[in-house]
């Protein structure tokens, strides 16, 4: 009788202690995962791509994108992008023109930029305006 007593005793615990240990770990594991939507969260930024032919707009998007993401990457996901060698050829279906001497260059910020969108990393509210100008 006494082994009986001890024995359902025993059980007894160890259900009670297991059934702790299972929601203790779901409370961590769903904080674990806020934790992460939350960083998720941070590491987006966003910035303003605009589309011009010449003083004719012809888009313009507020993009978000990954911390430390490569303009081109961004360009990719939100546009049709064609390019030669990283240079880029064509954004939306609008190429640019070698007989006429119309080529894609781009601003940052007002700033006109010396490098591929390749190697030009975005940044929090940058304004990229990519204009069709004549040469």
């Amino acid at each position: 009788m006494k082994k009986r007593n001890l024995f359902l005793a025993l059980f007894l615990s160890v259900i009670l202690f297991s059934g702790c240990n299972s929601k203790q770990g779901e409370s961590t594991d769903s904080s674990a995962a806020k934790e992460q939507v939350t960083s998720t969260e941070r590491s987006e930024e966003k910035a303003t791509i605009t589309l011009l032919d010449g003083d004719k707009e012809l888009s313009k998007k507020e993009i978000t994108f990954k911390k430390d993401q490569k303009l081109f990457d961004v360009l990719k996901e939100n546009y049709s992008v064609e390019d030669d060698d990283g240079m880029i050829t064509s954004l939306d279906g609008h190429a640019q023109d070698a007989k006429s001497n119309k080529y894609w260059v781009f601003t940052i910020n007002d700033e006109q930029v010396n490098k591929g969108a390749k190697e030009v990393t975005l940044k929090k509210d940058d304004r990229v305006v990519f204009k069709l100008e004549q040469f």
